[in-house]
């Protein structure tokens, strides 16, 4: 009876190495459909609560130690440099919706006093963190590692691609405590 139960387990250990490793990416039943290419056509930010067990959008005021700002991707799908030809296929993982801000360097500039040393305007990116956990609908986010002086305060995140592209946007006048 042993014997048999230690062949039962062997056998489904074995089946189910063998399913998780047959499979492949391109097992998809879309994966030869040509991908819809997808720019960058703008963004928007907003102000992020991170206290408790799950990030959320608020317009309440938030302690300092867990403020983040999110940034939603504005989309568009009509090629930005005016190409009218009919293409073939877009290549895989080329202008898809994960990438599309690849090139894309971000700063972080405070609209009202953050502290003594960073008057309005001032550039505050090295306060902030890239983080993976976001709210749904939001594509990134950036936790704030350093407090600024109580108050209100309004962040302007900017996006600039090396061809001159830009794209801002300020968030919401938000009181952190």
């Amino acid at each position: 009876m042993k014997q048999m139960e230690k062949m039962k387990t062997i056998f489904f250990a074995t089946l189910l190495l063998c399913v998780a490793g047959c499979s492949k990416e391109g097992d998809s039943p879309y994966a030869d459909d040509p991908l819809i290419p997808v720019y960058l056509a703008g963004i928007e930010s907003v102000n992020i609560n991170n206290a408790g067990r799950h990030p959320f959008i608020t317009t309440d005021p938030i302690k300092k130690e867990a403020y983040m700002i999110g940034i939603r991707w504005v989309t568009d799908n009509s090629d930005p440099y005016g190409d009218q030809e009919i293409t073939g296929p877009i290549e895989a993982g080329k202008n898809c919706y994960q990438n599309i801000a690849d090139g894309y360097t971000r700063r972080i500039y405070c609209n009202t006093v953050f502290n003594s040393r960073n008057p309005e305007g001032a550039n505050v990116s090295q306060y902030f963190k890239k983080v993976p956990y976001l709210p749904t609908g939001i594509d990134e986010g950036y936790v704030l590692l350093f407090s600024p002086d109580p108050g209100n305060h309004s962040f302007k995140v900017v996006f600039t691609h090396n061809n001159g592209e830009r794209y801002e946007y300020n968030t919401e006048l938000i009181r952190l405590y």
